[in-house]
């Protein structure tokens, strides 16, 4: 093909390569390669079938018993979830059991039984759904004859500064005052449904593609898979996954991403958009190989756990698709051995930003020289702050001229936060609106008042309520690790098995809170925001918001790990007076309004007086649990200074070893880290401590991008200096005419 036809498309990826010699032989089964011996019994089969019923010719790579079901849900029931296996071959170090500690003082035997033993079923302890929703926040108590629409709009408002409720504490009432500076509200805090884009739309038309690409590509329904013009191990690969039906944002994103676009896309939590991603960058580096070993995709995600999930996700996708390697490169994990795997260059590297940039700078024969796609997977969150120096060294580092695709739940970041990923005209595709809960979630609110000390009885009560024979998973969010880690001795106490998930926790222990949870060897997980992204466990029946979240969009991805690929589930969250509280309730049910979904929005309320029982058993345990503290601290501090022992050891007897080894370089240093954050701080305008490091960190910045006034800046200046000027006069004149 004449390569001249392509000189005014310098951007443009292509995806097939423009020699024909080196598009794959997609008729070659895996199988030939690794038993040469039995592909020519293989094929001599299939002549005699060819010869006796031409309908028996069917592929090798095809599974013939595999049929799209178009009306089907997008997974089948048949789907066990993806692995959080880690480094298999990794020794576990040894650690405090808490369980056995907690056994000791007499908890985990049996279920606390404070009377009630019947499990909640499908039912809730609400009788009416409507009707409690108003009656729970104060919303209408009265007014039981009007509709939960109107209702629910009037309701939960609190004025627009945010210091009065609005609502009578004892009856639950509405109050007069309610519906004063209500839109204000509505519009108010990051986590509004209702935020309004400060791009203008000239920005939006210069910076994204036209608008036309991303309203043509939601508009092309895809019934199956094969209609996406896949290759047959993809297709296959599919196929073992029970995947049956891509969904909306697969649909809209795999055609436009198989043409080397950069893609900025959005859709509800469970929807398929780790597929959405990595089908098409499979297929791209099957259509294109590569002549000599390169790392040519990275995916960056912000938690270790989705990190090894997006990793099991595209091995299993590529399991029929020869010559394409997965790389894993995450903190907490081997070293070595991920040193030893990126030695090998693979072709996809699913990494944290961190250790990605530990592993460029300090590990032997990796690169990111040859990469030519770039995944931001939860890229709302990789934005923030906490990602930002990493994320710039990142982009330093990889080629400008490459593929990005960013995806996440809650995608709404600015144009000047997305210049510095260097996108080139990116198709903006948001599915139903990304900030809404998922279809067939029920979201509950339970109102604590000024209970808080009941929250852990309540806890009890729910899931006791929930699951009482403890076939169920549940999820429950918390704001703190130290709220975590005494829940768990507290429900343990109580008899009920319980894990936590927290940053405080090595990555053996959190993989393993993990696993156990989806095998059910523990069914509730107590966990931070830190497992409120990607995780994608099946059937996770509940969540529960023991602390709410403060912003909307963090609540969207706590309650997006149930009601996944078109699953039912339910949310319960635990509600106090706060206006931050009180604004994630609103926003949940404005958005139920929005999309009609009015009865998805209910309020529960709780008998408090089973509460206060098992309350009384909790208070009368506080000795307990400042001794399970205290043992397990001291328990701690053996295994240390057994590791410290080791470790001094191994100093000693591999001194020459690791003495040779080049010492491990990073691109900030711990000071330079701390005034990272100082400057961050101060660009929002938080004032800083100490004055003199202020200064001090002021002075260092780098001034050579000064900012330069023009002809127009000054004399817009000096118009206000005139007019300040000129007003002081006309005070002190009107202030003599006075006297």
């Amino acid at each position: 093909m004449d390569k001249q036809k392509f000189k005014d498309f310098e951007d443009f990826v292509p995806t097939i390569s423009d020699s024909e010699n080196e598009v794959p032989d997609l008729d070659g089964s895996e199988d030939e390669t690794l038993h040469p011996e039995t592909s020519t019994k293989t094929k001599s089969k299939k002549k005699k079938a060819n010869n006796s019923n031409p309908n028996e010719d069917i592929h090798e790579d095809l599974n013939p018993s595999f049929r799209f079901d178009l009306d089907g849900a997008e997974v089948s029931s048949g789907f066990e979830g993806w692995n959080f296996d880690g480094d298999k071959k990794l020794e576990t170090n040894p650690d405090v059991d808490l369980d056995g500690i907690i056994r000791r003082k007499g908890g985990l035997i049996q279920m606390a039984g404070t009377g009630d033993s019947e499990s909640d079923g499908s039912e809730k302890e609400s009788e009416s759904e409507g009707e409690l929703a108003l009656d729970g926040f104060g919303m209408g108590a009265d007014e039981k004859s009007s509709k939960c629409q109107s209702a629910t709009h009037e309701g939960d408002a609190t004025d627009s500064e945010g210091d009065e409720s609005g609502v009578d504490e004892d009856s639950g009432v509405e109050s007069d005052k309610q519906t004063e500076g209500q839109e204000a509200l509505m519009t108010a805090g990051n986590g509004s449904v209702s935020d309004i884009e400060d791009d203008s739309e000239e920005a939006k038309a210069e910076f994204y593609a036209l608008e036309e690409e991303s309203t043509e590509a939601k508009k092309t329904v895809h019934t199956n898979f094969n209609s996406l013009s896949l290759s047959r191990p993809v297709l296959k690969g599919l196929g073992a996954l029970n995947y049956v039906k891509p969904s909306p944002i697969q649909s809209a994103t795999i055609p436009i991403a198989l043409l080397g676009k950069d893609i900025i896309a959005g859709a509800v939590t469970g929807s398929g958009k780790t597929a959405a991603y990595m089908i098409p960058i499979i297929e791209r580096l099957l259509y294109k190989p590569a002549q000599i070993a390169s790392t040519r995709v990275i995916v960056l995600t912000p938690t270790r756990e989705l990190a090894i999930q997006v990793s099991d996700v595209g091995a299993k996708l590529a399991k029929f698709v020869n010559g394409i390697s997965f790389g894993l490169a995450v903190g907490g994990l081997n070293l070595r051995q991920q040193e030893q795997t990126l030695r090998s260059r693979p072709d996809i590297v699913i990494a944290t930003p961190g250790r990605l940039i530990d592993h460029i700078r300090n590990s032997a024969s990796f690169n990111v020289d040859s990469v030519e796609i770039l995944v931001i997977d939860e890229a709302d969150r990789m934005l923030e702050e906490g990602f930002q120096d990493e994320l710039n060294e990142i982009m330093s580092l990889i080629p400008s001229k490459r593929q990005t695709l960013l995806f996440s739940a809650t995608m709404n970041s600015k144009i000047n936060q997305l210049i510095s990923l260097s996108l080139k005209k990116p198709v903006k595709i948001m599915i139903d609106p990304p900030r809404q809960a998922a279809a067939k979630l029920t979201q509950e609110f339970v109102r604590v008042r000024k209970r808080d000390e009941l929250k852990p009885a309540l806890l009890f009560h729910l899931i006791r309520k929930l699951d009482d024979l403890s076939q169920k998973r549940v999820v429950v969010f918390v704001a703190r690790k130290e709220v975590a880690h005494k829940l768990r001795i507290i429900l343990g106490l109580l008899g009920m098995k319980v894990a936590e998930l927290h940053g405080s926790l090595s990555q053996e222990q959190r993989l393993q809170a993990v696993n156990g949870f989806k095998s059910l060897q523990v069914p509730v997980l107590i966990c931070t925001d830190l497992a409120s992204r990607g995780l994608d466990i099946p059937k996770i029946e509940f969540v529960i918001n023991y602390d709410m979240p403060k912003t909307y969009d963090i609540y969207l991805h706590r309650v997006g790990r149930t009601a996944r690929a078109g699953r039912e589930g339910r949310s319960i969250s635990f509600v106090g007076e706060s206006s931050q509280d009180r604004n994630v309730v609103k926003n949940a049910i404005k958005s139920a309004e929005e999309n009609k979904k009015q009865d998805t929005v209910v309020g529960r309320m709780v008998d408090w007086a089973k509460v206060e029982e098992i309350n009384k058993l909790t208070t009368n345990k506080d000795d307990v649990i400042a001794e399970i503290l205290e043992e397990e601290k001291q328990e701690k501090e053996i295994l240390r200074a057994e590791m410290e022992v080791r470790k001094g050891e191994n100093m000693l007897k591999h001194k020459d070893e690791i003495s040779a080894r080049p010492r491990r370089t990073w691109f900030q240093t711990e000071g330079e880290k701390k005034n990272s954050k100082v400057i961050q701080a101060l660009s929002k305008g938080k004032k800083t401590v100490n004055s003199k490091k202020r200064k001090r960190i002021e002075a260092t910045e780098d001034r050579s991008r000064s900012y330069k006034k023009t002809q127009k800046d000054r004399g817009s200046d000096q118009q206000r200096t005139y007019a300040k000027q000129k007003a002081k006069k006309e005070m002190k004149k009107k202030k003599q005419a006075r006297k």
